[in-house]
Parts: structure tokens; C-alpha cells; sequence
């Protein structure tokens, strides 16, 4: 699997969630997770590296009161713009603190914005059992497929609608034994707000 999957640019890992003991037969259950290959990391960041210096595409798209929220509305403030989903496991790990980092520039005047490609409803149970508290805007299949394919990705949006920087998922620290994350290094994510300011 392993072989088919690297032409795509994804490497598979296995590791134990719970083992089964009886008489006559042991049984290991399994998690399988997908992660891109280093090669495939590279080519995904080259290429979301060269909208740098560029402006955002401009959108038009609706939040989850039914609003219409476009990119000229933006122009004039500071827009940390992040690309995610409902089941992106790397998405939902970073979410607590994406949460923290805007709380704590709450009186920066940044507009923290939430993407996704999936629908109202979705979102809205998702949030129901997962605090995520970006201004979301939803239904945004093709703004986001033009981007990338690698979530989450996260645009850095000067006051003059200019992307300054460009980054993947927050580095998560975990623990070595239970693989539960234990926090975050976020030095690149506050570098790329000066960027913005």
C-alpha cells in the first residue's frame, strides 16, 4: 500500500490502538494514518510559496449566519485566512490553539477567518462539539481548491489585500507516551502577524 500511495505523494503509518487476547488468537486493532511525504510536503509548500507577494484571489462567500462576506470587504485590515475541514485530523488538533492565538490578539484589529469547503450544517455540528472560534465561512469548495490540497493551510493578508506569508498546520508537540498534544510552536505564526502589521 505503502508503494501505490508514495506515487501520490502520501506515506501510510500503523500504529497499536488496542490489542485482543484470547485462547486460541491475539488481535491487533489498528490506526492507519496518511501523511505526505517529505518530497510531497516540499512541492506543496514551493508551490503555495510562489502566492507570496501576490494578492488574495478575490471571493465572495457565506459565513454561517447566511452573510455575505467578500475579499473587498477585507481590504483595509490585517486577514489571517485558514484553510480547513470538518475531518482533517490536523486541522482539529491545531484548533485550541488557533483559538488562543486570536484571543490573544483580540485587539489587534486582525480578521481571523475560517475556509471550508464543507456546508453550513456540518460546520455548524462540528462546532457544536469542537470550539473553533474564527469567523467561518462555508461552502467554499472551489475558493479552496484552487489553492491546495494540503489542509490546513493558513494565508497571511496585509491591509492592502497582499499575502505576506503562507504557512501548513501549526508545529504540535506531543506527548511521547500517549500521543496527546501538549502545546504548540507558534514563533513562525507570530512572525508572519508582524508580517501583516
Amino acid at each position: 500500500m505503502n508503494e501505490r500511495a508514495k506515487l501520490a505523494g502520501i506515506e501510510f503509518h500503523a500504529r497499536i490502538k488496542n490489542t485482543i487476547t484470547r485462547p486460541d488468537t491475539i488481535i491487533h486493532e489498528y490506526i492507519l494514518s496518511g501523511t505526505p511525504t517529505r518530497a510531497a510536503e516540499l512541492a506543496h509548500k514551493q508551490k503555495l510559496q510562489t502566492l507570496v507577494g501576490q494578492p488574495l484571489p478575490p471571493f465572495t462567500l457565506t459565513d454561517l449566519r447566511g452573510a455575505k462576506v467578500s475579499s473587498k470587504s477585507l481590504l483595509g485590515k490585517q486577514v489571517v485566512l485558514n484553510l480547513w475541514f470538518t475531518s482533517c485530523g490536523p486541522c482539529i488538533v491545531e484548533m485550541p490553539y488557533l483559538n488562543q492565538i486570536q484571543q490573544d490578539q483580540a485587539q489587534s484589529g486582525v480578521a481571523f477567518l475560517a475556509v471550508t469547503f464543507d456546508s453550513q450544517e456540518k460546520v455548524q455540528a462540528f462546532l457544536k462539539k469542537r470550539p473553533y472560534t474564527f469567523r467561518h465561512l462555508v461552502g467554499a469548495k472551489d475558493y479552496c481548491d484552487q489553492f491546495t490540497t494540503g489542509y490546513p493551510t493558513t494565508f497571511f493578508v496585509d491591509k492592502s489585500g497582499i499575502i505576506r506569508s503562507v504557512q501548513g498546520s501549526l508545529k504540535v508537540k506531543y506527548d511521547r507516551q500517549t500521543h496527546q498534544p501538549t502545546g504548540v510552536d507558534s514563533k513562525e505564526f507570530y512572525e508572519a502577524l508582524k508580517l501583516i502589521k
